[in-house]
């Protein structure tokens, strides 16, 4: 017997398939292209190790604010070896604790100075002393002074770290407390920023020198001294040391990002978080 209702539904099939078949393209819904992700920049930056622990402090924030750009801090290498290596192309920028020397500059290094910092007198926590004069100062450093309880602190003996003399911060030291007076020759004389500040916080009775911003990037466990009652996060601190960029002038456009950032409210508010002088 003929079955109305499937000869009804066979029909309809037909028609929307005829239908179907027959809709024009611009009415069929197109494949989103999927949108290709940022180019990722990264930065290779390595130098001075008073500068690279500030820079991988502040990284993070950078980056959070320039989607799409990594900052890699290497190892330290001094401000020489940064120079270097960006000459040779190994790195995009330099982290200075100076700005370049006149033959750096003939090579074509650009240099942009994002703040100051204290070189500051610092001890270990059980050092009871919190003030120094200039003048207690030069007698520490020069061995003159040998025992805390000479200048106000616990009757114990005086353990003294220093840096290389080719170092940023013995010349900060030299150029307005110690002059050419030599060292204790019981001092211990470090090569690096990391050495000194892991030396202070492990040596009960010690005392050493650096970039006080750096001491607080690393979150070192150390107690600054003031000098003639002024601290090294004070503006009017006698001992500075300047924290920089360099670049090749030929790469600006893609260092650019990173120091402008740096100089920006929002970059400056964040050294301001390490007790860095700001611009």
């Amino acid at each position: 017997m003929f079955n109305t209702r499937n000869f009804k539904k066979i029909i309809g099939l037909l028609v929307w398939g005829m239908v179907v078949g027959c809709t024009p393209l611009s009415m069929v819904e197109p494949t989103p292209t999927p949108t290709p992700a940022p180019e990722r920049v990264i930065l290779k930056i390595s130098g001075s190790g008073s500068v690279t622990s500030v820079l991988d402090a502040v990284a993070p924030a950078f980056e959070a604010d320039n989607p799409g750009y990594y900052v890699e801090v290497l190892a330290g290498s001094g401000t020489g070896g940064g120079v270097k290596g960006i000459i040779s192309g190994v790195l995009d920028a330099a982290a200075m604790a100076r700005p370049p020397k006149p033959e750096e500059t003939e090579q074509g290094i650009a240099y942009v100075e994002f703040g100051k910092s204290g070189v500051a007198i610092y001890a270990h926590p059980d050092v009871t002393v919190t003030n120094l004069s200039t003048d207690q100062l030069k007698a520490v450093f020069s061995g003159e002074i040998t025992r805390w309880s000479e200048v106000g602190g616990a009757d114990e003996p005086i353990i003294w770290y220093v840096r290389d003399e080719g170092d940023s911060s013995t010349q900060a030291l030299r150029d307005v407390i110690m002059g050419d007076v030599p060292f204790p020759e019981a001092a211990q004389v470090l090569t690096s920023q990391g050495d000194m500040l892991i030396a202070v916080a492990g040596t009960p009775h010690s005392v050493g020198f650096g970039t006080w911003t750096t001491a607080r990037a690393e979150n070192a466990r150390l107690k600054a001294i003031a000098i003639d009652g002024v601290g090294p996060d004070n503006p009017a601190y006698p001992m500075l040391a300047t924290l920089g960029i360099g670049y090749l002038k030929n790469r600006q456009a893609d260092v650019k990002p990173f120091f402008d950032w740096l100089l920006s409210d929002k970059g400056q508010q964040k050294l301001q978080e390490f007790e860095m002088i700001v611009q």
